[in-house]
Formats: structure tokens, C-alpha cells, sequence
């Protein structure tokens, strides 16, 4: 089979949520290709939440379909669909403060290779558990602060902590929500530098406020508004539409 040929690494087709009388998601179809690195822009209230967690099978479609590698996952639990290589990230992070960084990464190869029962009293003698830790936390510049608490850790290096450690569950597709959310400005360039490590064939989509991050990664971006689709295209596309400024780039940002 070509690439070509290959269906796409994430699609939502009509995907809809209702909430009684609310629509938070319209009609909702996205297709992200292999290795894409797509982005979901929209104004508070726009529904990406809603969107990720309908995604991520937090929250149940009242309509719509999603495929990931071309298989239905409509209805699939959420750990199942971490298990077929659908991970994401937080807007708050979700470490465990007491926990070090070299743990926290750990635990995640473990249950990846099927050893995260033995990880807490045996990482160091699996060699496969401490040659995937030192991998990720290599590319993301974590390999200094390993055995720090992770409560120590500036806020940048936690939110490069929860990218790492989604790494190392093995996904196919990442859904990146908000990283740079709360994070400082003097710690932005860490969390693009991040972004940019990761793995060229994992789809990435990434939501986020952040336009320099944004337009920096992106190759795609699609604009939610009032839970629909208003318009996909390239950075320069996306700039460059006035719909677009009106609603989001040149109006409040939130």
C-alpha cells in the first residue's frame, strides 16, 4: 500500500455533541495525515475542549464518527484508545509532584513495553524501561533534572515533562492541549524547542492560544467557532482571512 493509499492518521466525520438544547460541537470533520502537524485555534468558547474530550473518549459524540488509522473509535474507552496510540496532553498538567522525572517517563515505557507493575521496585535493573527514559528525556532536555522531584521543577520543564512522558507511551497520534498555557514568558522558547523535538511520524495535533507557537509549528490550522469548523488552511492562509481577524486573531483572544 502507498502512502498515498494509506487512510488518514486521525479523521472525525459530522462529529457532534449536544448538551440538551446546546450544540457545542457542529458537524465537526477534521483529517489529519500522517505525520501532520496540525493546529485547532478558536476563541473561548469556540468548544475545543469539547472537542478533545470527544476525541479522546472522555465525553460520548450524540453524533459522528472518528477514525484513527482508519479504524472506528467512536466508542471506544479512553484508556483503549491510549492503547491504539491516541495520547494527549493537559491544559493543567497531571504529574505527580514526589515522583522524579526519570519515574515519571519510566512508568510510562513500562506500561508501553507491558512491565509498568514491576516498574516501581525494578526500573533499574530493566535495561529496555532506563534506555527508553534516557531516549525521551534526552530529546527534551530533561536529562539534568531526572532525578529531581518534579514539585521542583520550573513550570516550563513540568509542562516538557507531561510532552515526554506522552512520548514515551508511544503514540501514533498526540493531542497537545495548551502546552504553553501558564507557562512564563522566558520559558516559551523551552516549550517551542520541545514542540519542535518531537518525532517527525507522529501526528500532532496541538491546541493553543499561543499564535507564535502556532504559526511557528503548524503546517495546518483548522479555526473552531461556536463548535463549527469556519475555515482550514495553511499559516498563511489562516493569517490572511478576515473572518478569521474578526473573530479571533484581531478580537479577544481569552
Amino acid at each position: 500500500m502507498t502512502t498515498a493509499a494509506l487512510p488518514p492518521a486521525l479523521a472525525t466525520t459530522g462529529l457532534e455533541r449536544r448538551f440538551g438544547g446546546l450544540i457545542a460541537t457542529a458537524q465537526v470533520s477534521l483529517r489529519l495525515e500522517r505525520g501532520a502537524r496540525h493546529a485547532l485555534i478558536g476563541p473561548n468558547g469556540a468548544g475545543k475542549t469539547t472537542l478533545i474530550n470527544l476525541l479522546t473518549g472522555v465525553i460520548a459524540p450524540s453524533a459522528g464518527q472518528i477514525l484513527l488509522d482508519g479504524a472506528d473509535i467512536t466508542h471506544l474507552r479512553p484508556d483503549q484508545r491510549v492503547r491504539r496510540g491516541l495520547v494527549r496532553t493537559f491544559q493543567i498538567n497531571q504529574l505527580f509532584p514526589d515522583l522524579t522525572p526519570l519515574t515519571t517517563v519510566g512508568l510510562a515505557v513500562s506500561r508501553r513495553l507491558g512491565l509498568d507493575t514491576q516498574v516501581w521496585r525494578r526500573l533499574g535493573s530493566r535495561g529496555a524501561v532506563v534506555d527508553g527514559c534516557v531516549e525521551v528525556l534526552e530529546r527534551f532536555g530533561l536529562l539534568d533534572v531526572m532525578n529531581a522531584r518534579v514539585a521542583t521543577l520550573p513550570y516550563g520543564r513540568q509542562r516538557l515533562l507531561e510532552i515526554a512522558t506522552a512520548i514515551a507511551c508511544g503514540p501514533r497520534v498526540l493531542l497537545l492541549d495548551e502546552p504553553a498555557a501558564g507557562v512564563p514568558e522566558s520559558e516559551r522558547d523551552g516549550i517551542l524547542a520541545g514542540v519542535a523535538a518531537l518525532p517527525a511520524d507522529v501526528t500532532v495535533l496541538l491546541i493553543e492560544h499561543d499564535m507564535d507557537l502556532v504559526f511557528r509549528f503548524a503546517q495546518r490550522i483548522s479555526v473552531l467557532v461556536n463548535g463549527a469548523i469556519l475555515t482550514e488552511g495553511t499559516p498563511a492562509e489562516i493569517a490572511a482571512d478576515p473572518r478569521v481577524r474578526a473573530v479571533y486573531l484581531g478580537g479577544e483572544h481569552g
